[in-house]
């Protein structure tokens, strides 16, 4: 039974639809911190009004990750990823109509419900289709995909807007999400995983909420979360404002320092298979002080050239911190792993409920500095090398197995 539910066929099929569908929603959510720009002129928007947008967004998508997290537990990855597919490809297209700063706020905030389980329901779909011992490869190879996103959102988001502006891009995102909606419908296995038991328990989420593991992965995801989305929310902004960059190149340029978190990621996500238990969080300390460092000389660079290369260090180490989504797939029992995995979201959306709207007040409060931004971000690696700290994988599964499963 199990060689027929871990068939390779399958395994391929689920790993390039979700794959290319987080690519899908990377367009649709990081496409907006480029959007930002013209559409604060537009409306007439602050940096504090603009980090709003942003931040309306990720409000809603903390908010669904503990919802969605269980959810997936009790009724399986492949309905939830669709119905979350779905109604955030209808506020995509919804973005393009907006016609106000309130309007914007509102649906960004429905968009960000939306796509709120399917960080987790992802998770779960490769969970129900791979045995442990490939979850953490092939969650880095997911969590690729959103790096892959994050280069491909930024440099055609803005040649989409230079050509046919920020609402038909909207609509195009939008529409292309209900291509693959269609493709997940037909392809993506059905929970697979729950056939090999006949005894798969409740889930009960009140003893996952009470496991101190879930927390400090939450924390970590946290302070990790606050550097990648306060940089993908505003380092746009940065190459225009502060470097004198023009759009388009801010596309371009952006891509090096993506491409670094990409290697870490992949790096952390192949020793992840290979330590021995207990040891992931040396590989989360080190990625942190690597980007404390780097960030700090990102501040003070003296040229665009300097500048680009310590972010591409900074990236680099804020992708090896990556290790963490891939932590409940090795450890954690599948039946109490979406919950989990939403508990840690949680915490990383809410960081990007925060930065967004946090750097851009620090911006206007340092009129149009973007220093104390960056000291922010620096302060936020410091969460993960606390929280690491406390963190006791060795008997982790026995722990959360007795209590959940």
């Amino acid at each position: 039974m199990q060689e027929n539910v871990y068939n390779n066929k399958t395994k391929t099929t689920v790993l390039t639809l979700l794959f290319l569908t987080w690519v899908v929603n990377y367009l649709d959510k990081n496409s907006m911190s480029v959007a930002i720009i013209t559409i604060s002129k537009e409306f007439s928007l602050t940096p504090t009004q603009g980090g709003m947008v942003i931040s309306s967004f990720f409000l809603a998508y903390a908010i669904m990750q503990l919802i969605g997290g269980w959810l997936t537990d009790k009724y399986g990855a492949k309905k939830v990823i669709l119905i979350s597919l779905f109604v955030w490809s209808v506020f995509t297209i919804f973005t393009g109509f907006a016609w106000s700063f309130i309007s914007l706020i509102i649906i960004r905030f429905l968009f960000g419900l939306g796509e709120g389980s399917f960080p987790s329901a992802s998770s779960v779909a490769l969970a129900e289709n791979f045995p442990k011992e490939q979850r953490g490869r092939a969650k880095g190879l997911l969590s690729a995909s959103t790096q892959i996103g994050s280069i491909i959102s930024v440099l055609l988001a803005a040649v989409l807007i230079e050509s046919v502006g920020w609402n038909t891009m909207f609509f195009i995102f939008g529409a292309l999400g209900f291509v693959f909606l269609l493709l997940l419908w037909k392809y993506l296995p059905e929970r697979a995983q729950q056939k090999e038991t006949t005894q798969t328990q409740k889930v009960s989420y009140r003893n996952v909420l009470k496991n101190p593991t879930a927390w400090l992965l939450m924390l970590i995801y946290f302070g990790m979360s606050m550097v990648n989305w306060g940089l993908n929310s505003w380092l746009p902004s940065y190459w225009v404002n502060v470097r004198g960059l023009e759009l388009v190149k801010t596309g371009f340029i952006s891509m090096l320092p993506v491409a670094c978190s990409l290697l870490g990621i992949i790096l952390s996500s192949w020793a992840l298979d290979k330590l021995a238990a207990g040891k992931e969080k040396f590989i989360i300390i080190t990625g942190a002080v690597i980007g404390i460092i780097a960030l700090y000389f990102t501040m003070n660079a003296s040229t665009v050239t300097l500048a680009l290369t310590f972010l591409c260090f900074a990236y680099f180490g804020v992708g090896l911190l990556s290790v963490v989504l891939a932590i409940p797939l090795k450890y954690f029992p599948q039946n109490s792993m979406g919950s989990t995995v939403g508990i840690m979201y949680f915490g990383g959306q809410m960081a990007g409920t925060i930065a967004p709207t946090l750097m851009g007040y620090t911006i206007t409060l340092f009129n149009g500095s973007y220093n104390g931004a960056f000291t922010l971000l620096i302060g936020s690696l410091f969460i993960p090398i606390i929280a690491s700290l406390f963190l006791k994988l060795n008997s982790t599964k026995q722990e959360i197995g007795s209590e959940v499963a």
